[in-house]
């Protein structure tokens, strides 16, 4: 073989070798965390599917102070309204009998009428089912009394939105927490004769540490040396290799890295 030509093994070797009687390895681990993160995200789903199928309400209020004419009314058309929702009327009408005349359509019939309602007015309209409702307070009735309103009409709705947020990031952490079991933390193991030594990322730029089986409260970090060894015969020193990675060194040989 020419000697010109150069042996890969040997441009490798002292990257590949490592110190006498040390072995290097990863494993991944399912965490308390992971596990604790995925019952956190279902219990979110379950939340979710719970305000989805039983949402709270919401009130939007429209105050109304006008005086009717006789003969006059005022309507609102069209309120979209599920089953349960509501339509409410509440405050003071003055003027004859104080009174006010409240009935409620859809499609241009009659489904609920309240027949002339006395000050102080309270009326709840339930819809039935899903539909368009219109809203109407009348002065129809008199014909030469006007009536002056201090009313408030409040819609009560279900609001999706709280169950759907939940619902929809119980989904993602779901998942993200599958992902997560499913890939495990990594773990880099170092072996120097009967002696075990464990690291894993614990927050930025901070590893966790177990020597042989042992978690130490402890944290390890770039610049960090420890003697490791049956007899504290060698040197392990943590260097940051770049701005997401460290390297573990023996005695100034790389064993292994982080993330």
């Amino acid at each position: 073989m020419s000697e010109d030509i150069p042996s890969l093994k040997r441009i490798a070797e002292p990257r590949s070798l490592k110190p006498a009687g040390v072995t290097a390895g990863y494993r991944r681990v399912r965490t308390k965390g992971m596990w604790a993160m995925f019952g956190v995200s279902f219990v979110i789903l379950i939340l979710g599917v719970i305000l989805l199928l039983n949402p709270p309400m919401s009130e939007h209020k429209t105050h109304v102070s006008k005086v009717l004419e006789p003969q006059e009314y005022i309507y609102w058309k069209s309120i979209p309204l599920d089953k349960g929702e509501q339509i409410i009327v509440a405050g003071t009408v003055r003027g004859g009998n104080n009174d006010i005349w409240i009935y409620v359509k859809e499609h241009g019939q009659k489904v609920r009428d309240f027949g002339k309602v006395e000050s102080p007015v309270h009326v709840v309209f339930t819809a039935p089912e899903r539909g368009n409702y219109s809203l109407y307070i009348s002065n129809e009735m008199s014909l030469v009394t006007s009536k002056s309103l201090d009313l408030n009409v409040i819609f009560r709705t279900y609001d999706y939105g709280p169950g759907a947020s939940l619902f929809v990031g119980g989904i993602i952490a779901v998942l993200a927490s599958i992902v997560s079991l499913a890939l495990g933390q990594k773990r880099f193991v170092l072996r120097v004769g009967d002696e075990t030594y464990e690291f894993w990322s614990n927050g930025w730029w901070k590893f966790g540490v177990a020597v042989n089986g042992v978690t130490l409260d402890a944290k390890v970090r770039p610049g960090d040396k420890f003697r490791i060894g049956p007899n504290d015969e060698h040197v392990l020193e943590v260097k940051k290799l770049s701005w997401r990675k460290v390297g573990f060194f023996v005695d100034g040989q790389e064993v292994g890295r982080l993330p």
